[in-house]
C-alpha cells in the first residue's frame, strides 16, 4: 500500500518519510521532500536592468 504525502493539499504518492521535530514525522512527496532538504538554502535575488520608457 502506498502512502500519501503529508501536506494537507498534496494528493501525490509520497516518496520519504522525514523527522521534523523530536516526536513528529511527515510522509513527503518527490516535490515536498525537495522543498524540505533545500530549506537552508540561500538564495541571490535576481536584479534585471530596468527600461526607460520615454
Amino acid at each position: 500500500m502506498s502512502m500519501q504525502c503529508s501536506i494537507s493539499e498534496c494528493k501525490m504518492k509520497s516518496i520519504q518519510t522525514v523527522n521534523i521535530g523530536f516526536k513528529e514525522k511527515r510522509n513527503l512527496c518527490e516535490r515536498h521532500y525537495k522543498l524540505f532538504n533545500n530549506k537552508d538554502e540561500k538564495y541571490k535575488p535576481i536584479f534585471i536592468k530596468a527600461i526607460k520608457f520615454k
